[in-house]
């Protein structure tokens, strides 16, 4: 009978004690892509058109507005942007390689904060390449205003005269780039 009431007795203390606490964890994890570019909001390619060059001084600039650019960029590193010239920032006339009398220099400028902008007017001899760091600024998007600009080509009066031009009739065209690549 002792022996029942000791079994007894344990057994009531063991259901007094609480049982060891049990946990459940749960482990968040989230993947972000990595989103950097640089947007137009009517397209990726932006014409841009300087009219017709032949009655404009030669030291007188046209300049052409062609809107603005919006980078954005995720990554923590920052981009890298590249603004190049197909033709090393002359327009050649189409059917032509180029050279005297058929290249036509331009120069470029683009405006805008957090490191944007190219301080006026560049010639885009060789690709501009610009290092921004990663910055809330870019999380949320910046803007900078793009426009070129290239000199007339009237040559002054000949002889009795005589109107001309400093290069050879023609369309002349180049394509600039701007590529943005996360670091």
């Amino acid at each position: 009978m002792m022996k029942k009431m000791l079994l007894a007795a344990a057994a009531t203390v063991a259901a007094a004690t609480p049982a060891a606490a049990q946990t459940l964890t749960y482990e968040l994890d989230a993947e972000v892509a990595v989103k950097c570019g640089v947007y137009k909001f009517d397209g990726p390619t932006v014409p841009v058109n300087f009219a017709e060059l032949s009655t404009t001084p030669s030291d007188t600039f046209v300049t052409a507005a062609a809107g603005s650019a919006t980078y954005r960029c995720n990554a923590p590193g920052g981009f890298t942007r590249t603004i190049s010239s197909a033709n090393n920032g002359v327009m050649i006339r189409t059917g032509s390689s180029g050279g005297a009398g058929n290249s036509i220099p331009f120069e470029m400028s683009h405006g805008g904060g957090s490191g944007l902008g190219t301080g006026g007017f560049v010639a885009l001899t060789s690709n501009l390449v610009t290092n921004l760091g990663g910055s809330t600024a870019f999380l949320a998007g910046q803007t900078g205003s793009v426009s070129f600009r290239v000199a007339g080509v009237a040559a002054a009066l000949g002889g009795n005269n005589a109107p001309g031009t400093t290069v050879f009739a023609g369309d002349y065209t180049d394509v600039v780039t701007i590529a943005v690549v996360a670091n």
